[in-house]
């Protein structure tokens, strides 16, 4: 009996079809990317005969994660569900009091006060223009500040407000081996605080205004000129040292 010869199979096509499903499974697949949190850093500017103010150690909330995921404030163990209240009472440490000596948190400015700082200030904006000064952006910088106190200051009831100190930060410390999301529950719990006292000053100044709303509405003029006005009372000041092994 003939033995039946076996029939080629046309293998021509198989390349465009291999093709197609890699671009398919290449089109659908979705990756998990960290993508972080956004963050736009300062500027460097060096300054020439300008001191910077010293910082004391009362103004700095020092915040540490080991490698360990162990999470320190100012040199003890703490748990992250802790951070809430300590970051709440970093910022209400003497807010409301009365003392302006020099190891206070905080400060009174007045209406007037920024009045007067303000003129002070474009009178050294227009010197330093004529005479070219190369520290002019810092100048300028400084009349910038004071113009916003002022707002800040018209907002207000008594036309008066405290602020936090200038030096007064969030430093935030983490180890190479610490893990990413603990670092995002930290950021979490500060920021969580941030709005919560941004959403309080938001509704006692703004006739019941949340805060939320401020947020979503950045295209209006008036929000914006709102959360310039919060920015100040409640200012997000975290310093990120580099990560060291």
């Amino acid at each position: 009996m003939a033995r039946r010869e076996l029939e080629e199979i046309n293998a021509g096509s198989m390349a465009d079809i291999a093709f197609l499903l890699l671009i398919f499974f290449i089109v659908t697949t979705t990756m998990d990317l960290e993508a972080g949190i956004p963050q736009t850093l300062p500027m460097k500017i060096t300054v020439e005969g300008i001191e910077m103010p010293p910082v004391h150690d009362r103004d700095v909330l020092s915040i540490k994660v080991n490698a360990n995921d162990q999470l320190l404030v100012e040199d003890e163990l703490k748990e992250i569900e802790d951070l809430e209240q300590i970051v709440t009472d970093y910022f209400s440490a003497n807010m409301y009091s009365e003392t302006d000596d020099k190891w206070a948190q905080y400060f009174t400015y007045t209406k007037e006060q920024c009045k007067a700082e303000i003129q002070k200030a474009k009178a050294r904006v227009e010197e330093a223009e004529a005479n070219q000064d190369p520290n002019l952006l810092v100048i300028k910088s400084n009349l910038i500040k004071w113009e916003k106190r002022l707002a800040v200051c018209e907002a207000m009831p008594d036309k008066k407000y405290r602020e936090i100190n200038e030096t007064a930060v969030i430093q935030l410390k983490q180890k190479a081996g610490s893990s990413y999301g603990n670092y995002i529950a930290i950021k979490n719990e500060i920021g969580k605080v941030i709005n919560k006292l941004r959403d309080e000053k938001a509704k006692e100044l703004f006739n019941g205004l949340d805060y939320k709303t401020i947020l979503e509405n950045q295209d209006d003029e008036d929000m914006r000129e709102k959360m310039k006005i919060l920015k100040v009372l409640v200012p997000e000041k975290i310093i990120e040292p580099p990560i060291k092994n």
